[in-house]
């Protein structure tokens, strides 16, 4: 039998018991006995153990996120990370995404887990209900990241607990994407989950969020018109707003959160349980950040963060660095750099305390418009203040209000389209939204947004997708070489 690198898969179903007014982190240090396992708390702590799944140090900490953003044409990697950009992957980025996929499939054995185990425990049945929603919800956002990252990959719908049924072959994207669906509909309809979390629940998957990752799915599938109608619920609910102040969206300080919140990582200011993106992002000059790498830098040669940006969007100023002290440590192989996650107060390189947005509403908005305009084949009045709204907040304007100096108008199709992927841009640099939006547009218009940013590398139809990882082509008795991804 093959020795199978999911074995660290396997450790990680020793999951923490933490009380149920802690944050949604995993603390290591205590472990359940089965006795404890068969409670409420036990329940929960399962359920707090698949949302650990997120905070991985390869998939929202580090690798899944930073991969796909230095794949986005506005920022280059600098030392070890400048290969990515350049779509010439090295060794030593290829581990990485390895590491993402194996921490990526830790975190759908953890929901797996809960989804399997949670019914059969002795507790409250409405909890059990909530618990596998949420955990539902949690495996439909895992396999859709996974899914538009590798393409075609093994769909584990059950907890692996020993070696024996570990080899699987790879299903097809369509089947995936069927599952992923299926998951967050029966979270939605499980009429379990709170519209969304708050207080000491804050980082779970509430109604709304759930139904945000389903009308990304519906986005990416092209489903148009079941992407707009679920949006716009979330949109017609009210539970919502655009949150004024960018500082406070991404706040390090206990408890931060904000109105427009859906999901998002709960990082905090201890050991290796914070955000980590700071030290890649900041000069050690500015006391911005516990460490100062520099590794990610702005294309001079991208639009989208030069000559495109107009000075006046306060989201430019907010994101990159632009005061005379900033600007003063800019150099000539780094001359811009990001600026939209501060703490000088973190606890360490992997220790700040900004929490990572994963979906929020101005997300919302913006997928609502694009999904809104693709099927009406223009921009109708919604999808204009959708879009608006967004822009207006940017601007520091009335957000309700509309303002002719600021908002679209009178445009195109086209013309409006290339307004919400420039505004997506904008709003979440830093945030891991850029490569899959460029994913999602005509491929000749992707490609040549890539060619134009003189990324001097060679892009190819290939790098679409990354190489599924060779120890798993080696370890899976149902994989051969043939099913690499081409180009690989």
């Amino acid at each position: 039998m093959k020795t199978k690198f999911i074995l660290i898969i396997l450790i990680g179903l020793s999951l923490a018991y933490t009380s149920c007014e802690d944050v949604y982190t995993e603390e290591p240090s205590s472990f359940l006995a089965p006795e404890e396992l068969n409670s409420e708390g036990g329940a929960l702590a399962l359920l707090k153990g698949a949302y650990g799944g997120l905070q991985l140090r390869s998939y929202y900490q580090q690798d899944f996120l930073m991969q796909a953003e230095v794949r986005g044409e506005y920022m280059l990697g600098t030392g070890s990370w400048a290969d990515v950009g350049r779509f010439e992957l090295i060794a030593r980025s290829v581990s990485r995404i390895n590491d993402a996929w194996d921490a990526m499939y830790n975190a759908v054995n953890r929901a797996n887990t809960v989804i399997a185990s949670v019914p059969t425990l002795d507790i409250d049945e409405a909890l059990k209900t909530q618990y596998v929603a949420e955990a539902k919800a949690l495996r439909g956002l895992h396999y859709f990241n996974i899914v538009r990252s590798w393409g075609e990959v093994p769909l584990r719908l059950e907890p692996l607990t020993s070696l024996n049924g570990i080899g699987l072959a790879k299903s097809s994207v369509s089947d995936i994407y069927t599952q992923v669906v299926k998951d967050l509909t029966d979270a939605i309809n499980s009429n379990a989950l709170p519209a969304k979390f708050t207080g000491s629940n804050q980082g779970r998957l509430g109604l709304h969020a759930a139904k945000a990752i389903l009308a990304h799915v519906y986005l990416t599938l092209g489903q148009y018109a079941e992407s707009a109608a679920i949006s716009k619920s979330i949109i017609d609910s009210g539970d919502f707003q655009l949150e004024p102040d960018l500082a406070t969206i991404f706040s390090p300080e206990d408890n931060a959160t904000h109105s427009g919140e859906l999901l998002s990582i709960i990082w905090v200011r201890e050991g290796n349980s914070g955000m980590r993106l700071p030290s890649f992002m900041h000069s050690s000059a500015t006391g911005y950040s516990s460490a100062g790498w520099r590794t990610f830098t702005g294309n001079i040669n991208s639009p989208m963060v030069t000559s495109l940006w107009d000075e006046a969007d306060l989201r430019k100023n907010f994101n990159l660095y632009n005061t005379p002290e900033e600007v003063a440590v800019l150099t000539a192989d780094r001359p811009i750099l990001f600026k939209k996650y501060i703490d000088e107060n973190g606890a360490g390189q992997n220790a700040h305390g900004n929490n990572q947005s994963i979906y929020r509403y101005a997300d919302v908005l913006t997928m609502y418009a694009w999904a809104d305009a693709m099927v009406n084949a223009s921009p109708s009045t919604d999808a204009y203040e959708a879009l608006n709204q967004v822009r207006r907040r940017g601007y520091g304007v009335d957000i309700t209000t509309p303002n002719a100096s600021i908002d679209y108008s009178g445009l195109n199709q086209d013309e409006f389209m290339n307004a919400v992927w420039n505004e997506r841009t904008w709003e979440f640099i830093l945030e891991g939204k850029r490569w899959y939006d460029l994913k999602l547009m005509p491929t000749e218009k992707a490609i040549g947004i890539i060619t134009d940013a003189q990324l001097n590398g060679s892009f190819t139809d290939t790098d679409w997708l990354y190489p599924i990882p060779q120890q798993e082509i080696d370890n899976n008795d149902a994989l051969t070489e043939a099913d690499q991804n081409p180009g690989y």
